[in-house]
């Protein structure tokens, strides 16, 4: 039998933040991290809050993603544990309605759901398995037998399209009726194997591309959800 699913990301797409960033803010918050981290990524912080460019946000996740990797044979693997559950058990529950319902919609229609997403394992784990997902992939740190990581990291931030595809061999998944729900522009690889792509909250990048596509773009926001859907070379609210 070929069953057929719905792969999501996970961090601006179902989670309110980002699972990665708020592990490393509560390291840092508890002093489980080494404060010169902040060092490297504080200046783009500061672009991001003050709208300075329009990636200074995506530059601000990339230096702090690089400042982290760097420091990761200082960080004592249960400290990391600990923070992560701090994380899930205080913050599982900040996520979009709208992909929360759509996640609930289609398992209930039988879907399989995939969750892929570019934060840790520790953190994807058990926030997939509290919404209900059958299988999921997060970024894995390789662990030193000194109780400290190694440094060596496999990443899932990119290529989630072959790991999507990987997946659904390995499962016996069809591509028919699939779904894919992304916010960036990462995500459009995964979202260009799906007959149903839906751009959600989506940056600049992926939006033009959703927009060129042809992709229903959906948007959250306070306490509406706008669906946009294409009418030759124009949006319209669906």
């Amino acid at each position: 039998m070929v069953n057929k699913f719905a792969v999501f990301d996970i961090d601006g797409t179902l989670f309110r933040s980002g699972l990665y960033r708020e592990v490393v803010y509560e390291m840092l918050a508890t002093g489980k991290a080494p404060d010169s981290l902040t060092e490297t990524f504080k200046k783009h912080e500061i672009d991001w809050k003050t709208r300075r460019s329009s990636d200074a946000f995506k530059a601000y996740e990339s230096a702090m993603a690089s400042a982290f990797d760097a420091a990761l044979p200082h960080i004592a693997i249960v400290d990391f544990e600990a923070a992560a559950q701090t994380v899930i058990a205080r913050m599982s529950d900040y996520v979009y309605v709208y992909t929360r319902d759509l996640i609930h919609d289609l398992k209930q229609d039988g879907y399989t759901l995939i969750a892929i997403s570019g934060s840790q394992e520790e953190l994807v784990k058990p926030f997939a398995e509290k919404y209900g997902f059958d299988l999921w992939v997060g970024q894995h740190y390789e662990r030193g037998k000194d109780g400290f990581f190694t440094g060596e990291i496999v990443k899932t931030h990119d290529g989630k399209d072959k790991i999507l595809q990987r997946l659904t061999r390995e499962h016996n998944l069809s591509f028919e009726d699939s779904v894919a729900v992304g916010d960036s522009y990462g995500d459009v690889g995964m979202l260009s194997l799906v007959d149903r792509p839906i751009a959600f909250n989506p940056e600049q990048a992926l939006f033009e591309h959703a927009k060129q596509a042809g992709w229903c773009i959906v948007v959250e926001r306070k306490n509406m959800i706008y669906t946009l859907e294409s009418h030759g070379t124009s949006f319209v609210l669906a």
